[in-house]
């Protein structure tokens, strides 16, 4: 069980969560402590003049977190909203802020391509680490607007990742309707995913190189990234150009190995 200093704690958190100021959360605090009191009382327990604590009061009006007894003006008393206003105020912050996220997130390929044009300036990372690569991997789903083409590895990939991510990362792909075109060099996993290709909403192509190779790239927006699962290794360039230029090899690539089974 909580301490009343871990619950006042709690509460003063939430307050500054939505907003007041550390004199108006302890305004808040000190006011649900007392009860129903008049501005004389309260100015003598915060020793602060009685005109600040109309400002504090003021404070607490915009949030919809204090009132007065509807009695006459000079015996009303002041009295602050119960702790209960306090947590549905909170809880609709945080929806909205939810809400936001949502929408924000779902116009991110739009604003991307209105900020980034072929004038803007490159950009280059590389990162290492499985950590960095899920994350980059997950934020493609952010960015990405209609279609992801991807050409390498698929076994070596999964092998990475693991099935169950990939499986994850597939059902939220296709819950935002993105397609994806593939072009895969042979293995076992990459067989599998061509069998699911109808219901993931994906194409598939199989590539038959001389040489086997492990590494990929993939691209979506107006980004190319290169992946190196050995290490691991990620290439992440924000180009239009070079994304135009790789998007036309694996275009070419493609087309090469439509009929490969």
């Amino acid at each position: 069980m909580e301490t009343k200093n871990e619950v006042k704690k709690s509460l003063y958190t939430s307050l500054k969560e939505l907003g007041l100021t550390e004199q108006e959360a302890d305004f808040y605090i000190l006011s649900l402590r007392l009860g129903p009191s008049n501005i004389t009382k309260l100015a003598e327990n915060l020793k602060i003049s009685r005109p600040n604590v109309y400002k504090l009061i003021k404070g607490l009006e915009k949030h919809n977190l204090a009132k007065f007894s509807q009695e006459t003006k000079y015996t009303r008393k002041f009295v602050v909203e119960a702790p209960t206003n306090v947590l549905e105020l909170l809880r609709k912050k945080r929806e909205n802020i939810a809400n936001l996220d949502h929408n924000l997130a779902s116009n991110i390929p739009d604003l991307l391509a209105l900020y980034h044009q072929g004038a803007g300036a490159t950009k280059i990372k590389v990162m290492q680490g499985k950590d960095q690569w899920l994350k980059v991997f997950w934020q493609i789903l952010d960015e990405a607007k209609e279609k992801i083409e991807f050409f390498g590895s698929a076994d070596a990939f999964i092998e990475l990742v693991g099935w169950e991510e990939e499986r994850k990362w597939i059902k939220k792909r296709v819950k935002k309707e993105i397609h994806m075109n593939v072009l895969l060099t042979l293995g076992k996993d990459a067989g599998t995913l061509q069998e699911n290709d109808p219901k993931e909403m994906r194409t598939t192509h199989l590539f038959k190189g001389e040489i086997p190779f492990v590494t990929g790239f993939m691209l979506y927006a107006n980004k190319v990234i290169f992946w190196q699962p050995k290490a691991p290794l990620l290439i992440l360039i924000e180009d239009e150009y070079i994304v135009e230029m790789f998007r036309s090899i694996f275009n070419v690539m493609w087309e090469k190995n439509r009929d490969v089974v």
